[in-house]
């Protein structure tokens, strides 16, 4: 019988060029790295992430000319900076936390002077 007869020599070879080689097939960089990382590190750049946004949300609701954004060295850190004087400090998990609630304690009074 011949392949293009319609019989099961046809169904197989169809089937057979469906399917994928698994091994050739590669993970993105993106994956890669998700499955390359610690988790910790994983886990200390959400919460970085989370108080980042909540950061800007606080200088937003006082109405301060600061910008934040994330540093993704070896060791990840938030880095604030203010937009009329151009200084800039960085903070760590642990200070962008005590930050914040001396923030809520002063009421967004002082600002300017932790940047």
């Amino acid at each position: 019988m011949k392949i293009g007869a319609g019989g099961l020599q046809s169904i197989v070879a169809q089937e057979a060029a469906r399917t994928l080689d698994a091994a050739r097939l590669k993970t993105t960089v993106g994956e890669e790295l998700l499955q390359s990382e610690d988790l910790a590190l994983r886990r200390m750049r959400y919460e970085l992430n989370k108080a980042l946004e909540r950061m800007r949300r606080t200088a937003e609701m006082y109405n301060q000319p600061l910008d934040f954004a994330l540093i993704k060295k070896d060791k990840p850190k938030i880095k604030a900076r203010d937009r009329r004087t151009g200084s800039s400090r960085e903070f760590t998990l642990e200070e962008a936390e005590a930050w914040l609630e001396q923030m809520e304690e002063k009421g967004g009074r002082h600002l300017n002077g932790y940047a």
